[in-house]
């Protein structure tokens, strides 16, 4: 079983793909110096049809782009309830977020278990998690793996 500490859910709300970015530039600076090439040499077809065809790759990466970056977006908000029901549960509990693990980064996947010092929790949503219960319980597995430790 996997665990998550309160550090790695901190992490993961930032991860951004740079290289995406960097790829994107390069198209664009590409395509418009095909394009000044194009009308520089009097309209020469070979710098036009290679204008065309990194101007679509760079539609198509961009378009890639802004969809990674919506789904970033929601993991963002998502791993963020998650980040803030760890406090929660850790006032609840009287300790430190820091020595909080759960096994979920993110709150809509049903019950989470947490992984604490004085023994692991189950977190039960009600139907619209808005409000939830934590119970002690005791888990057969014995592998635990905790991920940014």
């Amino acid at each position: 079983m996997q665990f998550y500490t309160y550090q790695y859910l901190l992490d993961n709300q930032t991860k951004f793909p740079y290289t995406r970015i960097i790829v994107i530039t390069v198209l664009a600076v590409t395509f418009i110096a095909l394009l000044i090439r194009y009308f520089w040499d009097k309209g020469d077809v070979k710098y036009k049809d290679l204008a065309v065809i990194v101007g679509t790759m760079l539609i198509l990466t961009a378009a890639i782009q802004f969809n990674d970056y919506t789904n970033l977006k929601t993991n963002t908000q998502k791993s963020g309830q998650e980040v803030s029901l760890v406090k929660d549960v850790a006032r609840r509990l009287k300790i430190k977020p820091q020595k909080l693990s759960v096994n979920s980064t993110q709150t809509d996947n049903g019950d989470i278990l947490v992984k604490s010092p004085h023994g692991y929790y189950r977190i039960i949503f009600n139907s619209d998690n808005s409000a939830y219960v934590l119970e002690k319980v005791s888990l057969k597995s014995s592998k635990v793996e905790v991920k940014g430790e």
